[in-house]
């Protein structure tokens, strides 16, 4: 389970350092293969998957009707995107140049775990996110079922 957020910094090349915590995780559990995709949900983060889980996603979207416009765009972005990257010696992953600009990634950046998943964020970006879901009335929104259901 990947949780908590690191602030971090690419280095010149696009490549991203994964937190030490990480590594022995992701190594034991894919080998250190990764994919690397856009979030599809109209906010400029990437998403990291270990290269198992996104196995099971990427069969999930595939199998979506192509006819139905929603699963297309999806298919477009999510697979479309996904780029195969590898951890080096060093927990390093090199983030492809269209992926970095679609998350208007530059240094200061943030890996947040969600559990099966990493998001990639500008530092940015981020913090100005972060300030909105804070201002977020609790409760404002429907709540899903799903919620309703979990004591927390």
């Amino acid at each position: 389970m990947f949780r908590g957020a690191s602030a971090l910094n690419l280095d010149n090349k696009g490549r991203l350092a994964i937190p030490v915590g990480h590594r022995d995780a992701i190594v034991e559990r894919c080998g250190g293969k990764l994919v690397v995709t856009v979030n599809n949900s109209r906010e400029n983060c990437l998403w990291l998957y270990p290269m198992d889980v996104w196995t099971e996603v990427e069969a999930k979207v595939v199998n979506l009707p192509s006819f139905d416009p929603a699963h297309q765009r999806l298919k477009r972005f999510l697979i479309g995107y996904a780029s195969d990257v590898e951890m080096d010696r060093s927990g390093r992953i090199l983030l492809p140049a269209p992926l970095r600009e679609f998350a208007m990634l530059e240094k200061a950046v943030f890996l947040v775990g969600q559990g099966n998943k990493f998001e990639i964020w500008s530092e940015g970006l981020w913090n100005a996110k972060c300030g909105e879901w804070l201002k977020e009335e609790i409760g404002g929104e429907e709540m899903s079922a799903e919620l309703r259901q979990i004591s927390l």
